[in-house]
């Protein structure tokens, strides 16, 4: 059995990645998310799903959630356990367990 992180992380439109790219590539130079919203709507950037202003509510939770992707994206491995499987008869199963503690 294998835990991993990676399920719930799937791909991205190119045009919406390269949009969160740009925001969080300003995020990391230091600029506030209101500098940011002023920066996207005097280049005239609409919201790719609505169409909309940008808001720094908004700018605050995309970055919020690019940095929850970005964590989960990291490839962890949890837990790895292993198991067998098998179709013995109980008795058997006790025998070889018998022997193998002595």
């Amino acid at each position: 059995m294998v835990e991993s992180t990676q399920l719930g992380v799937f791909n991205l439109d190119p045009k919406r990645k390269q949009r969160l790219k740009l925001i969080y590539d300003l995020h990391l130079q230091g600029w506030s998310n209101k500098q940011i919203t002023d920066y996207l709507n005097s280049k005239n950037f609409k919201t790719l799903r609505t169409r909309k202003q940008y808001t720094t509510k908004l700018i605050w939770m995309t970055i919020h959630k690019f940095k929850n992707r970005l964590s989960r994206k990291s490839d962890r491995i949890l837990r790895i356990k292993e198991s067998i499987n098998v179709s013995l008869p109980l008795e058997k199963i006790r025998e070889l367990v018998k022997k193998r503690i002595k």
